[in-house]
């Protein structure tokens, strides 16, 4: 038995019964009723997930009291079921999952803990309120506050959403016409229809840029105790609006960096009161020392998961629901060395268009070290990139026996899928995408 093994009929899911809010995530649905759970889900619509799906609420989570009211007329109507828990993968229904927690008193984050670590602003004043290491940051209000933030501030800067998700909005800026040019267009084109994540709210503001090497630590933690840690690296992103290209598991770096990063997740998570949850911490190991960037209250998206589970053999789909629900996980005590080395890339585009072609080799998911393979966009299908909207294509997981080996897999991998984005014509209202100033 490994270190990582519970033991026979230590925490069986069978029989539980799991409230998950939003369907978007099918493949982790599916995931969650392979356990053997009754899985009910509150939605607007069942979005594909309808096969693992036992019972379906239909509900607008945007409207939060319309959505707690619906899921007790359920209760109500079928007295048969209890619901041992609730749990999302969805950034924008956090809030909502710990309101509901607080209403059935199941187990997870309060919401008032919940509300200031979802506002990015909140969570930099509570940082600074509790002696957590914090940048410096100011809300903006209006666009007399750029005056007080010239004259205080030091150049670059990031302007970003206080309720944002996948950067969003999020912009680095390098002297003062950026950030006024930066601020009147986030004013003006920010919209719940390009980010639903906020309608949580549409509140800016402003933060220093911080230089260092930004990393995901996803954690399980546990009646306060933190169960399994790991940390993975992310490359640069391409500045100005920080989007996202690739993601190496387990971190590359040194091993008192990764002590550092770990303790500090460890004093966040216990000066916010975050008992139980699965938690995806983002931070930046700096010269300086590490730098939390924000918590999110649920399993990070896409190649997190299949990631972490390659890596060092914990499933946080299972260990999530075992915290949600109320079963007892062990310390996952982590290994000296991972199973595999993962490194994930995004597909991504410079410039908003139309797929106009794409060829996929039929045998790159035979290849043994691709891990996932997932291609969003069909030819014929717009993307819009930043600055007109925050959309990507695709992704692709690869594995190697080691760090060089995982990289010189993933050029052979990328090798295989070539695709071209044709730009909008000029006259689209879309299609001007070469200009002077991104903004």
């Amino acid at each position: 038995m490994n270190n990582n093994d519970p033991g026979p009929n230590r925490g069986n899911l069978a029989g539980k019964t799991i409230l998950i809010v939003n369907s978007w995530k099918k493949a982790f649905i599916k995931k969650v009723k392979s356990l053997g759970l009754t899985v009910i889900v509150l939605d607007k619509e069942t979005n594909g997930s309808q096969p693992y799906i036992d019972y379906f609420i239909k509900s607008d989570n945007y409207n939060h009291g319309e959505a707690i009211n619906v899921v007790d007329i359920f209760i109500k109507e079928h007295p048969e079921l209890k619901i041992d828990g609730v749990m999302t993968f969805w950034e924008d229904d956090v809030l909502l999952t710990s309101k509901l927690a607080d209403k059935f008193h199941w187990i997870g984050t309060p919401y008032k803990v919940a509300s200031r670590i979802r506002n990015k602003y909140l969570f930099r004043e509570f940082c600074q309120n509790n002696n957590l290491p914090v940048v410096s940051h100011k809300e903006l209000k209006s666009s007399r506050d750029l005056e007080e933030i010239i004259k205080t501030f030091t150049f670059p800067l990031v302007v970003k959403p206080a309720f944002g998700a996948a950067s969003s909005y999020v912009m680095k800026v390098n002297d003062e016409q950026e950030l006024r040019d930066s601020y009147n267009y986030i004013k003006k084109q920010i919209s719940t229809s390009v980010e639903p994540a906020l309608h949580d709210g549409l509140e800016v503001f402003v933060e220093e840029y911080i230089d260092g090497d930004e990393v995901d630590v996803d954690i399980l933690v546990q009646n306060g105790k933190i169960k399994f840690c790991a940390i993975s690296d992310n490359s640069k992103t391409r500045e100005p609006f920080f989007v996202e290209t690739t993601r190496t598991t387990p971190s590359n770096l040194p091993l008192d960096d990764r002590r550092h990063l770990l303790d500090l997740a460890d004093e966040v998570l216990e000066k916010f009161s975050i008992t139980n949850a699965c938690v995806h911490f983002e931070a930046k190991s700096t010269p300086k020392g590490p730098m939390p960037l924000e918590i999110n209250l649920r399993l990070g998206g896409d190649e997190v998961y299949p990631s972490v589970k390659a890596a060092w053999k914990v499933d946080l789909i299972e260990n999530a629901v075992k915290i949600a629900v109320g079963i007892y996980i062990p310390k996952l005590e982590p290994l000296q060395t991972p199973y595999k080395y993962l490194i994930a890339e995004t597909f991504s585009s410079d410039h908003s268009g139309i797929l106009v072609n794409l060829d996929v080799a039929d045998d790159l998911k035979k290849k043994d070290y691709v891990e996932e393979f997932y291609f969003e966009k069909r030819i014929g299908d717009s993307l819009l990139v930043p600055p007109d909207g925050y959309e990507y294509l695709g992704w692709i997981l690869v594995s190697g026996n080691n760090p060089l080996d995982a990289r010189d897999n993933l050029k052979e991998a990328i090798k295989e899928v070539n695709y071209e984005i044709g730009r909008f014509h000029p006259a689209s209202s879309l299609g001007k995408t070469s200009r002077p100033n991104p903004f």
